[in-house]
Parts: structure tokens; sequence; C-alpha cells
């Protein structure tokens, strides 16, 4: 289970493990990303990292899948693409 909390004043994920923050962090540094490239920046599991961006894109919409495919997904940081994007 992951969710969205505070730490102080700060918005945080939470989840048991830190999976997902590990995922987070590298979704900052790279926006737009596939499980492989994720697997490389967290050294996480690949069955990890499916299952946080299958929360985060569902339970949080946080990130999007681009691709539409079943097989090399690309995940999109939408959110914080987003905010890059304001002018």
């Amino acid at each position: 289970e992951i969710s969205l909390g505070l730490v102080g004043s700060e918005m945080c994920i939470r989840d048991r493990s830190g999976s997902a923050n590990q995922v987070m962090d590298a979704l900052f540094s790279h926006p737009v990303a596939n499980i492989g490239a994720l697997h490389q920046q967290t050294g996480l599991t690949h069955a990890t990292i499916g299952k946080v961006l299958d929360a985060l894109e569902h339970q949080l919409g946080l990130v999007r899948e681009i691709t539409g495919q079943k097989r090399n997904r690309v995940y999109a940081y939408t959110a914080y693409i987003d905010i890059l994007n304001r002018d």
C-alpha cells in the first residue's frame, strides 16, 4: 500500500519498504523512464518497480504509462513534468 502523507510540512510518499521513494527519486532525475532504467538507478527488482509504478499510476495519479504496450512500457512522471512546463 502506497499513500501520500505529511512529514513536517513536506508531502512524502509512504510505503513500508521505502521502494516508492527510491523510484520517485529516480524519476526526479529522469522523469520519463522504463522499468529497466529505474532498475539500474535504484537496484530494485523489476517486479518491485512494476508494483510501485502501478500504485503511483492507479492510486496516486503521479505517473502515466505512455506507450499503451504490454511490454517495454515507458512511464512519465506527469505531475513533475506539468510543474516543469508551467510558465
